[in-house]
């Protein structure tokens, strides 16, 4: 029921409130996690599981009514509830219930269960040690699904949390562990409530604190991701299998699965497959959102692309996740038909045998060493700014090329004065779609970013998400990307949409080739946060001056709006800036390092004023 986050999570990242400071992460934090590496992983099917459900008149159970709503015994009928359990309304705290869906759980050829958690003292919490007690007399494991940082959401809160979860529970013989570090899964929502640097601090923060260190499995499937978490997972695939056929479902499996693994792979992190039997929450969200199960034939279909991708684990989304149909725990609706086909699949999954590890070298960029150390010497003496809250994803590039970021916050930014765009030639924005719009006074960081651009500052905008600037501190939706010289649509006659046009195929291009690393044309990705946010020219004043790096067309030459794009204000404010955008898109495919070189290539003859 809480799960609305993930239904895009494999399609789309959600939006932060409380990313981290620059303060709050150091580079050397950064290349310390680029150094892990983990081999010699056993295979495991692990199935997401919900230990939320109370009910009253179960005896050794909670002693109250949770998640259950609208229970009509008679019928088999739960409000809430997609399918009605073969259970019933059980109670998640009631020994007999555990003990039932881990024999279930192990017959079916789960090797174990990432249970929900929520906390010290909460409902979750309190059935942990019945459901490892469960799990051991089973012969199963079990860990947690760090599903929320509490307040005030910073690293040290994430670490703090993690580690009296792991000290109150990771002894436990039922525990997951691999090499003997325990495991904990983090939810996409706790993945941005601190972005991927502040999961770099907290990981830093909770190995060293506890004793032989902890393996965290990040819901983000990306190469950022890759390089700070052990191991990458989505919890999720409903948004992007919703609408699409048995052959389409297939087709996006043979692409999307062995890319997943590849990106762990590069980085020798633990690689996961995601796989759902269907979904349908249309009885607790309007209009709601449904995949179709095709009597079994999609989930069987997963199974097998799964299967053919190799990874170390595949995971189930899920046992027991009633409220949005996902379940594959024993229903009257479906009897045990998924846990036969779970037997069945799991079987082969493991007939493999021990999975190869693979040495996998990062692409090659198809920069050479001679043209990074030209760029490195024509930044020389240049200081680049980074703003706070900043993803990692074009922070990587930048470090890799050798050009080290000065890491500022936002009260810094706020004091900026006309001096500071001397002193601080480039600042690069590489948040998600926030950031903080007042220190001291009301709108004082606007203030800060406007008087620098005015004194002729250059703002590289490299975001991790959709929309940047979109929010601030409060939440508030404020939209300041125009403010700061930068029009983005989102939708409607002037371009954008959420999805691509059904029938389309789409390519991006680049008719000049100031960006020589990337191809001249190249096709729009088919998976991943597909939402597109153009720059659009029409929004410009005469007299500025505005190159288009990289368009979005299609086959018949129709124009969707400025992938990249360089902008210099000479007629529109804020006058005298320089802006520089890309969408986030780009900075997710393993294009990325390349175009970052190439941008900053620009940039820097941009600023130097040899054009």
């Amino acid at each position: 029921m809480k799960r609305l986050i993930s239904i895009l999570s494999f399609a789309a990242i959600v939006v932060s409130f409380g990313t981290c400071s620059a303060a709050e992460f150091d580079l050397a934090s950064l290349a310390q996690r680029s150094q892990v590496k983990h081999s010699g992983v056993p295979r495991q099917v692990l199935a997401f599981y919900y230990p939320w459900y109370g009910n009253p008149d179960v005896e050794g159970g909670s002693g109250r009514w949770s998640h259950w709503s609208g229970v009509d015994q008679q019928r088999q009928q739960i409000a809430s509830s997609t399918n009605y359990p073969e259970l019933g309304p059980y109670d998640s705290h009631d020994p007999e219930t555990i003990a039932r869906q881990c024999q279930w759980a192990k017959q079916a050829g789960v090797d174990g269960f990432i249970i929900s958690w929520w906390g010290k003292g909460s409902f979750e919490d309190r059935a942990m040690k019945r459901v490892l007690d469960g799990c051991q007399r089973a012969g199963l494991s079990a860990t947690i699904y760090y599903e929320n940082v509490p307040g005030p959401k910073t690293a040290e809160s994430a670490a703090r949390d993690v580690l009296d979860a792991l000290r109150n529970f990771a002894d436990h013989p039922a525990w997951l562990k691999v090499g003997g570090m325990p495991v904990v899964f983090v939810y996409v929502r706790a993945v941005e409530q601190l972005g991927l640097a502040g999961w770099c601090a907290a990981l830093t923060q909770i190995n060293r604190a506890y004793p032989g260190g902890a393996i965290l499995m990040g819901d983000r499937i990306d190469r950022t991701a890759a390089r700070i978490f052990d191991g990458i997972h989505t919890y999720n695939t409903a948004g992007a299998l919703r609408e699409r056929s048995l052959p389409q479902l297939e087709s996006w499996t043979k692409t999307a699965y062995p890319n997943a693994v590849d990106t762990a792979d590069r980085f020798g992190r633990i690689s996961t497959i995601t796989i759902i039997p269907g979904y349908d929450d249309t009885k607790i969200r309007k209009p709601g959102l449904r995949v179709e199960r095709f009597d079994g034939a999609s989930y069987r279909a997963q199974w097998q692309a799964a299967i053919d991708a190799d990874p170390h684990w595949v995971l189930i989304t899920s046992w027991n996740e009633w409220h949005e149909g996902s379940d594959i725990e024993p229903s009257v609706e479906y009897g045990d038909e998924y846990l036969k086909i779970t037997a069945e699949f799991s079987a082969r999954f493991r007939a493999k045998g021990e999975r190869k590890e693979r040495t996998i070298p990062p692409k090659e960029t198809g920069i050479s060493k001679e043209e990074q150390e030209r760029l490195r010497a024509s930044l020389s003496g240049t200081r680049i700014g980074l703003l706070p809250d900043a993803d990692l994803s074009a922070l990587w590039p930048l470090l890799d090329i050798g050009l080290e970021p000065a890491l500022l916050t936002w009260q810094q930014v706020a004091a900026f004065e006309p001096s500071t765009a001397k002193e601080l030639p480039v600042l690069v924005y590489a948040s998600a779609e926030t950031y903080r719009q007042t220190v001291n006074k009301p709108g004082d960081v606007d203030a800060g970013l406007v008087r620098y651009l005015n004194a002729g500052g250059c703002l590289v905008v490299l975001p991790s998400a959709p929309a940047p600037f979109h929010y601030n501190e409060k939440g508030e939706a404020v939209n300041s990307c125009g403010r700061f010289g930068l029009p983005i649509s989102v939708g409607g006659e002037i371009g954008g949409w959420e999805q691509p046009p059904q029938g389309k195929t789409l390519w991006f291009t680049q008719d000049q080739n100031r960006l020589p690393h990337l191809a001249k044309r190249f096709p729009f990705p088919e998976t991943g946060d597909l939402r597109w946010r153009p720059f659009v020219r029409s929004q410009m004043a005469p007299g500025d001056v505005v190159i288009p790096l990289v368009e979005l067309r299609d086959e018949q030459g129709t124009h969707y709006g400025d992938a990249v794009v360089f902008v210099e204000h000479k007629a529109s404010e804020p006058k005298g800036g320089k802006v520089v955008y890309a969408w986030f898109g780009l900075l997710n495919l393993p294009l990325s390092d390349r175009l970052v070189h190439d941008v900053f290539s620009l940039v820097a003859k941009q600023i130097s004023g040899d054009h």
